[in-house]
């Protein structure tokens, strides 16, 4: 996988994982902000950004992906970081956090889905996503893509938001995204609910006011996992550090200043 470093090496190391569609520089304002404190590392997701030729074990992924990560930070050096996933990178960081990786002592995920119990729901899922997997593969991309960031998880986006979002997402691998929509499918993915009690490291939920799907996952975690920090970013959706960047930060900064003290 290809990865970015940013900041000197000696400083606290923070990980930070993408969603669907993005790439490692879609987290280049939190890393200006955080790379004089900390050694900051990007990683491109297989299918995205500089890894788009690279794919992940069909029916394996998550576990591929998190042998990956770990083979990408013993070769950085890294021995101790703290990781933060946004929606798909989310969802690969849950996973990489619950296979006890050594050196990991704190998780931050973003509006990321914990998993399905319902065997139905999930099986409606995979089909949904194969079915999105098709269309990458076949149907012209700018309309692709709007009728992506026209789903209902993105409805507080503003119509310049929205363009934005297009604009800057009109450089994918076709069958690298496809590939991997449907290798990390919600509906191939453990449920992981049940299991966040056993993590070991401090575990915070980042998500926006604004997806009531969110924070309804959110409350039902609450209720279920008392060690879990859940934090509200006011007026953003399911996006918040492209939505609301500067409260964003202010309450990612906070996270890893409770994990330092």
């Amino acid at each position: 996988m290809h990865f970015s470093v940013y900041g000197q090496h000696q400083l606290p190391c923070l990980v930070l994982l993408h969603g669907f569609l993005g790439s490692g520089s879609d987290w280049r304002a939190v890393i200006a902000a955080l790379s004089q404190h900390y050694y900051c590392v990007t990683i491109d997701i297989p299918g995205h950004g500089m890894s788009a030729q690279q794919r992940l074990k069909p029916r394996a992924a998550f576990k591929d992906f998190s042998h990956q990560l770990s083979a990408c930070l013993k070769r950085l050096k890294v021995t101790h970081y703290s990781l933060l996933g946004y929606s798909l990178g989310g969802r690969l960081a849950l996973h990489h956090a619950l296979l006890a990786p050594k050196g990991l002592q704190q998780l931050i995920i973003e509006s990321a889905h914990t998993g399905l119990s319902d065997d139905q729901e999930r099986k409606q899922r995979l089909d949904h996503d194969k079915k999105w997997a098709e269309r990458w593969l076949t149907e012209p991309l700018e309309k692709l893509l709007d009728d992506w960031y026209q789903q209902g998880i993105f409805a507080n986006l503003s119509s310049e938001q929205r363009q934005q979002l297009i604009t800057k997402r009109s450089q994918q691998d076709r069958q690298g995204i496809a590939a991997t929509q449907v290798a990390c499918s919600v509906g191939l993915q453990a449920d992981l609910a049940q299991q966040l009690g056993r993590l070991k490291m401090p575990l915070d939920f980042i998500g926006g006011s604004l997806d009531n799907k969110y924070q309804g996952l959110a409350k039902q975690l609450s209720q279920n996992t008392p060690s879990l920090r859940w934090h509200s970013i006011n007026n953003a959706g399911h996006n918040c550090h492209f939505e609301q960047p500067t409260l964003f930060l202010q309450q990612l900064s906070q996270c890893l200043k409770n994990h330092r003290e």
